[in-house]
């Protein structure tokens, strides 16, 4: 009983910290808005960047997005963007989109809501871990709660410890395991220190949030077991029972190619996205 108190206490505090970097994406419907997923902030050197799948942040649809800023404020996404959607109807297994802030819009960023996470914070080159702990925290759609009478809503977040699925299953369902994490998705979960299990939340609306590594529950800072964001969740199976990430060594090595960040780690996997073959488009 102490031992399952105590991985409640640290998931939580894993998730919280996961969260406090993952802003909803939404689509302005005055007086309120529409969440249509998430995304994950990020900052390198001195440049601000949003990261989530290509097909939220695609070229047509991009211009109309606000994300979080400072206080209660909101900002659309102006700056430089990156992505594999040129259009919602596009396909595109390799499904991501990456941001770089114009620099008059940090200002209605930074000291806000939500955190930038750093390069370190990123574990470039991941081999999935068939023992180790992946963490799932974002905002689901349908996780959505509207105010009867009010012009807000109240955003209620998805957060659990999973693991990843054998590597026969990524034969099985045709993804390359170079290229995605595909991670158990369990209908029914009993919380630590219940033997009762809850049904969990319907998680459309969790696109674009992160995948997370923990190498080492015992290994923490101030308490919280280190964490590395390793990949963007991209799709639900939820019918196969399981969640596809896309590794997130196609985002930072776009950071580090099209970006211009060489300080960052270059990716070892076999073809990670060319870059004459993603979508630019800038709006200062």
């Amino acid at each position: 009983m102490e031992w399952e108190e105590k991985m409640n206490t640290l998931t939580n505090r894993i998730c919280n910290l996961a969260l406090s970097a993952t802003p909803i994406l939404n689509i302005p419907d005055p007086p309120s808005a529409i969440p249509i997923g998430c995304g994950i902030y990020l900052k390198v050197g001195s440049d601000y960047f949003l990261l989530s799948a290509g097909h939220l942040l695609n070229l047509e649809d991009w211009p109309k997005i606000i994300a979080p800023g400072n206080g209660t404020t909101v900002t659309f996404l102006n700056g430089t963007i990156a992505t594999t959607f040129e259009n919602p109807q596009s396909k595109d297994v390799i499904d991501f989109a990456v941001l770089k802030f114009a620099k008059r819009q940090i200002k209605h960023l930074i000291n806000g809501r939500f955190e930038f996470i750093e390069i370190q914070n990123i574990m470039i080159n991941h081999k999935v871990d068939p023992k180790g702990y992946y963490v799932i925290a974002g905002y689901p759609v349908s996780g959505v709660k509207k105010k009867a009478g009010k012009a807000l809503f109240n955003p209620i977040p998805v957060k659990f410890i999973t693991y990843s699925l054998k590597p026969s299953k990524y034969s099985k369902y045709n993804f390359d395991p170079e290229h995605f994490i595909l991670v158990k998705y369990q209908r029914k979960v009993a919380p630590f220190g219940s033997k009762e299990k809850q049904i969990t939340k319907e998680l459309q609306g969790i696109s674009g949030s992160g995948l997370w590594y923990i190498p080492d529950m015992n290994d923490r800072v101030e308490g919280i077991p280190k964490l590395f964001l390793v990949g963007i969740m991209t799709e639900n199976h939820k019918e196969k029972g399981f969640l596809a990430a896309l590794k997130i060594d196609f985002a930072t090595q776009v950071i580090r190619e099209i970006f211009n960040h060489k300080e960052i780690e270059e990716s070892k996997f076999k073809e990670v996205k060319d870059p004459n073959t993603i979508f630019c488009a800038h709006i200062d």
